[in-house]
């Protein structure tokens, strides 16, 4: 049998959405979200992976040479921007940054934040860096980058409960605080995607498990297609990864123009073919629970189920719904990556 790489497979996936066209490959492409679970694979701690940039590479192809994902994302954390306009953090060894004092507890301060220098300021230049480094060795499968999004970043400065109230009493201001935050999310794109990663965003907390369908509709939708505008006017497909129940606003997120979508696993992944056929790529969404507690025969019955709901109707990348816990057993990585080689060849055709 004919030895295809990351690269073809996923391209498969993105010819079969864009062009309809049947591109002959071995498997269905798949990747499992990886990054604060890696640090374990190089003997560091979460805290060393996240604040030291050769840490991180090296975690990131210590899991590409293990699990041999078709894409292996630069997952890191969400807090950079904020991070590096006034928010201060906790790093705690084995667990993700916090937010211990945000840059906007006074909203009044919007006005005299600055936007961030993503070759300057905070952790943001250390990013690109592993980018760099790690496109330097991974050939085979495509590095992708993951910037917060802006609604994402909104929270951060702000806080959740502060900006949704926001929202409510203050729509305004809700409204100009986005155009900063996705000001701030395309200057940190423009900063990627020169270096021939995978752009993508995650904005996690925009889904209906946090904030109506509506409230996405007015706070965040205008600003995700103006990202999206942005770099297509540029020639540079966007994606984009949103966490828990999605189902209100599949439609929604694809009238943005993303070329990907990931969706997490309480979204309905058949509603989600039916809405990103020929539109954009579907990405996802093997329940993350199942990295950590669930059995090899359960995480068979999740893939299967995937497969089965996608069958040939669909470019498809199959994924974990969002990321792989920061303590999940490598062993179980094993099986997904195991279980897609078993389960995925009758997806070989895209």
């Amino acid at each position: 049998m004919e030895a295809y790489t990351g690269r073809q497979r996923v391209s498969a996936a993105f010819k079969k959405t864009f062009t309809d066209k049947e591109i002959s490959v071995d498997r269905v492409p798949a990747y499992p979200i990886m990054g604060q679970c890696n640090a374990q694979l190089v003997g560091a701690t979460i805290r060393e992976f996240l604040l030291d940039p050769k840490i991180f590479v090296k975690a990131q192809v210590a899991a590409y040479e293990r699990y041999k994902p078709d894409i292996i994302v630069m997952q890191g954390d969400l807090l950079m921007e904020p991070e590096a306009m006034g928010n201060e953090l906790k790093f705690p060894e084995d667990s993700m940054c916090i937010s211990t004092k945000f840059a906007l507890e006074d909203k009044g301060k919007l006005s005299s934040l600055q936007l961030p220098d993503p070759t300057k300021d905070g952790r943001m230049p250390h990013y690109l860096e592993i980018i760099v480094e790690s496109k330097k060795i991974i050939t085979d499968s495509i590095v992708s980058g993951v910037l917060a999004g802006p609604w994402t970043i909104a929270i951060g400065l702000r806080g959740a409960s502060e900006l949704i109230r926001d929202a409510m009493k203050d729509p305004d201001y809700v409204h100009e605080l986005m155009e900063f935050c996705t000001q701030i999310s395309i200057r940190f794109g423009e900063a990627l995607y020169p270096l021939k990663a995978g752009l993508s965003y995650s904005d996690a907390p925009a889904s209906c498990s946090l904030i109506s369908p509506s409230m996405y509709r007015s706070f965040v939708f205008p600003y995700h297609k103006q990202i999206v505008d942005h770099f297509k006017d540029r020639k540079v497909g966007v994606g984009l990864h949103i966490c828990g129940y999605a189902d209100p606003i599949l439609e929604d997120i694809v009238n943005t123009g993303v070329t990907n979508i990931s969706i997490d696993a309480p979204t309905d992944l058949a509603k989600a073919v039916e809405v990103t056929k020929g539109r954009a790529v579907l990405i996802g969404n093997v329940d993350t629970s199942l990295f950590f507690s669930g059995t090899r025969n359960q995480m068979q019955q999740a893939i299967t189920g995937c497969l089965t709901i996608v069958c040939e109707e669909s470019g498809y990348v199959l994924a974990s719904g969002c990321e792989v816990p920061g303590i999940a057993p490598p062993e179980k990585i094993d099986w997904f990556m195991g279980l897609v080689k078993e389960l995925g060849v009758s997806q070989g055709t895209l």
